[in-house]
């Protein structure tokens, strides 16, 4: 699976894929509708509204391999600061027989953490975006 977060300047490949054994781990999914609760006083139960917001958040990791400990510091530290503003659209590209491709709408960089063990660095990702949908 490949996860590219396009902006309108740049393309950041979070996930290179199993070309590249940059395969994501640990990968959610959860999307959230806003939602309105009135609780009125001696009403016999809550009464919750649909606003029609959807929120979709999702989170992933990935390790990459790095010639030498030094480089795996390098772009531990070079990496975060990259793309830490970054915001667009999110496309998920399936592997394999059957291709597919996802997008995840207006799609905003929440949080990333990154840190390195010998000559690999681990990154997860979490990102907060709009409508979740496959491309026709």
């Amino acid at each position: 699976m490949k996860i590219t977060l396009k902006t309108d300047q740049k393309s950041y490949v979070l996930a290179g894929g199993t070309a590249v054994n940059e395969e994501p781990t640990h990968i959610s999914v959860t999307a959230e509708r806003t939602l309105q609760s009135v609780k009125a006083v001696r009403a016999a139960s809550v009464q919750t509204y649909d606003r029609g917001n959807l929120q979709v958040r999702l989170v992933f990791e990935v390790g990459r391999l790095h010639n030498d400990q030094s480089a795996a510091m390098e772009h531990m530290l070079v990496h975060a600061s990259e793309i830490a503003h970054a915001h667009g659209e999110v496309l998920i590209q399936s592997e394999g027989s059957r291709v597919r491709t996802l997008t995840l709408e207006s799609a905003t960089l929440a949080s990333i953490q990154t840190h390195y063990k010998g000559n690999a660095s681990y990154t997860t990702y979490e990102i907060y975006g709009g409508r979740l949908h496959v491309n026709a």
